[in-house]
């Protein structure tokens, strides 16, 4: 009885790693408004469900045009954010929250106390099973 409790547990704990997220999708290309992070409401998407979803955020320039691309992912790398060089620069930022491919922004402290409180529920299951 006390291994089902236990498996129940951690199954809970494990289905935000594998669901769907809702993500900002659109190019600055196709409707200026994606540019501004303050309007972005009509761009809300409920991304395909996947193993590791990510919000993206991509700021590219072209011949000193910018554009702005808002998508769905997947963990791609270790790196959140990273830039592209050359003729045509990049800067592409992921992030794993709900809508958080507004601006650059990640709350550290937010997902430092997602994962603790996970690991506190999970000691606590584990001592009142014995």
């Amino acid at each position: 009885m006390h291994y089902w409790m236990l498996s129940f547990v951690i199954l809970i704990l494990l289905i935000p790693y594998v669901s769907s997220l809702k993500c900002y999708v659109c190019n600055s290309n196709e409707d200026p408004t994606c540019a501004d992070s303050d309007n972005l409401g009509k761009f809300v998407k409920q991304c395909p469900q996947r193993e590791d979803p990510y919000c993206r955020k991509i700021v590219q320039r072209v011949d000193q045009e910018t554009s702005i691309v808002r998508t769905c992912g997947s963990k791609v790398g270790t790196k959140l954010c990273y830039k592209t060089a050359g003729t045509h620069t990049a800067s592409v930022c992921s992030c794993d929250e709900e809508l958080c491919n507004t601006a650059v922004t990640y709350n550290v402290q937010q997902r430092f106390m997602t994962i603790l409180s996970s690991i506190t529920t999970l000691i606590i299951t584990m001592i009142l099973l014995r």
